[in-house]
């Protein structure tokens, strides 16, 4: 194999049907199969990953590489340090790449060829799944999950755009001022080594026409338990870093105050957004729309329910 300019990241874990789709969707890209390589790394898992992997071997530009289950950002250090190419981006096995969606991110990083620049692309949920009132709220109403409104093509931003799973940057800019922290076995290992990074002048450049899908829906109780997952490495975050700055990013301010005031009526208050997000999904597989009382009340409780989770898991730590 000719030396890749680009080096895919895929990281994976027990989600071999889902790795399919991405996997596939990496076949047909515009970027001739010469300039980019995909680096698997399976995190430990104990489904029929390595049989998709090999499925796709002579498809695709592929190596393969497995380890112990160590979470997320030592799989990320793992594909790095094994990547060939200039450019690493780092690609979720959930998601589903466009076809011009490795071509948009070289081509915006060679228009930013100074290393301290990294490149983020836009995701949208697949046209395959149904977008439930959930999956809305969450990405542009509530913003739990991305918060694109605050970009337009071209935008450079800082560090807190490095978003995981959609994001490129240069190999040689790692390797000389830090990778992934380890300790982060689920959520903020791309923030956190973005902020490490903003120390050297790191940016993140947006490329709205680089997209992905994403192929895996988003129900409550799955977003739920993400949420407070997801607090949990703020309070890790905020406790590596105790400054200002990331502790106005993480929320951790008084935080463990706001879990002991709303710790007593959490789970009626989730149970209750459970069930309106039942009612909710029902109606509309019956056809039925959503009045505007009822979309401001299922808001009001996503809203409640995905905060309480976050302040669960900065409150009470891994």
């Amino acid at each position: 194999m000719n030396s890749p300019k680009l080096s895919v990241i895929l990281c994976t874990y027990n989600r071999a049907s889902l790795l399919t789709k991405a996997l596939e969707s990496l076949v047909d890209q515009t970027l001739d199969q010469d300039a980019f390589e995909v680096v698997l790394i399976d995190d430990g898992s104990e489904d029929e990953t390595r049989g998709v992997v090999e499925s796709f071997s002579d498809r695709l530009p592929l190596r393969y590489f497995y380890q112990e289950n160590s979470g997320i950002a030592s799989a990320k250090n793992h594909g790095a340090c094994a990547a060939w190419g200039k450019i690493l981006f780092f690609f979720d096995d959930d998601d589903i790449a466009t076809p011009t969606l490795l071509e948009e991110h070289l081509k915006t990083n060679e228009k930013y060829p100074e290393n301290n620049y990294a490149v983020l692309n836009y995701t949208g949920w697949s046209p395959d799944l149904q977008v439930t009132p959930l999956m809305e709220f969450v990405t542009e109403i509530g913003f739990f999950l991305f918060y694109y409104p605050s970009l337009k093509d071209g935008d450079i931003v800082d560090y807190t755009y490095f978003w995981g799973g959609r994001s490129s940057c240069k190999k040689q800019f790692l390797m000389e001022h830090g990778v992934f922290n380890p300790v982060f076995r689920f959520g903020c290992e791309d923030i956190e080594l973005g902020y490490r990074l903003s120390r050297y002048g790191f940016r993140v450049v947006y490329n709205a026409n680089a997209v992905s899908l994403m192929a895996r829906p988003v129900e409550f109780d799955g977003f739920c338990n993400r949420l407070t997952r997801q607090g949990s490495s703020q309070s890790v975050f905020a406790s590596i870093h105790d400054v200002p700055e990331i502790r106005i990013w993480t929320e951790i301010e008084g935080v463990r105050q706001k879990w002991e005031q709303i710790k007593p009526i959490v789970e009626a208050k989730i149970r209750s957004a459970r069930e309106l997000d039942r009612l909710a999904n029902q109606r509309l597989k019956w056809g039925l729309a959503l009045d505007d009382d009822t979309t401001r009340l299922l808001h009001r409780a996503y809203w409640w329910a995905c905060r309480s989770c976050k302040i669960k898991g900065m409150a009470e730590g891994p």
